[in-house]
């Protein structure tokens, strides 16, 4: 039998806490991925560890008889980690970078996130695109990355943590603005743009393919160039009454640039288009591999309550 140590930690909390609201706050997660945890520990041992109805939670007789052991283990553990980081204190920090088109409370959470689950020093930096993230993951100068999917890169491999819908940025007065939702079929009367700074020509193909089978034909490369390349681009939808296609994140650095007074950002309905998603990514054979990467990738799988 093999059970997760960070599970035996969500344990002890909801134990000590008998409450799954109060433990979830404590390891500054949500109820339902503790929940979850707290479920496959089960699972892995045998038996519930909870009796769980409206007003309480207590332990069962075989939650009570492991407490104590619990502890022990995790004790075990936080020493085996401080001996660990004595030993390593001078090793190199993890190196993560993120995509800057990620919504801006996303990037928030996932950067605290790695800072509170790594055991050794970490340097996290923002990079434009996915593209760049996922090359700088290859060429070894990024340990772990957060990009937006598809990763075309087979060099890759990745994990699904968040997702959020696609939506389109327009003129305030075009008259798509008046509208709360729409439907991807209704961009097909008009020209759409479909890429920015730096595109990558794979995804963009795969991307002119899926609004093309939705009968939106009348695509614009508007590409920009330069360091103010979303300025120069939102010129661009701007002055030649373009619709762009966007990830519908108001808090990101991109949707902030297409807001009022000037923009609109309009959500599209997820039943006719797909939602967008979010993996943290590693090269599949690093050029050196960091001894905490497996570790942080399987915290932050439970932290965002990962697929």
């Amino acid at each position: 039998m093999e059970i997760d140590f960070t599970r035996l930690k969500y344990f002890l909390a909801v134990a000590e806490e008998l409450h799954f609201k109060r433990a979830a706050d404590r390891l500054h997660i949500t109820p339902p991925p503790l929940s979850k945890q707290i479920r496959l520990l089960e699972r892995e041992i045998g038996g519930a560890l909870f009796e769980r109805d409206y007003h309480q939670v207590r332990l069962t007789p075989l939650g009570e008889k492991l407490l104590e052991p619990t502890r022990r283990i995790l004790d075990q553990v936080a020493e085996l980690k401080a001996t660990a980081e004595s030993i390593t204190q001078h090793a190199r920090p993890l190196r993560v970078g993120a995509t800057a088109y990620a919504p801006s409370d996303f990037l928030d959470a996932f950067e605290n996130a790695v800072e509170e689950l790594t055991s050794v020093p970490s340097t996290f930096s923002i990079a434009g695109s996915a593209v760049e993230v996922a090359t700088e993951l290859v060429a070894g100068r990024l340990d772990l990355g957060l990009i937006h999917l598809p990763a075309t890169d087979a060099r890759i491999d990745f994990r699904v943590i968040a997702r959020y819908r696609s939506g389109i940025a327009v003129r305030s007065d075009d008259p798509l603005a008046a509208r709360e939702l729409i439907r991807i079929e209704d961009l097909r009367d008009r020209h759409v743009a479909v890429d920015f700074a730096r595109p990558n020509p794979v995804i963009l193909a795969a991307l002119t393919r899926r609004l093309n089978e939705h009968g939106v034909t009348q695509l614009v490369h508007a590409n920009a160039t330069g360091g103010a390349s979303e300025v120069a681009m939102a010129a661009q939808i701007r002055n030649r009454r373009l619709v762009m296609l966007i990830a519908y994140a108001p808090g990101s650095l991109l949707n902030r640039m297409f807001s009022p007074p000037e923009f609109k950002l309009i959500p599209i309905d997820d039943s006719t288009w797909e939602p967008s998603k979010l993996a943290i990514a590693w090269a599949r054979d690093p050029v050196t591999p960091h001894p905490a990467l497996d570790r942080l990738v399987d915290e932050l799988a439970i932290r965002f309550n990962a697929d």
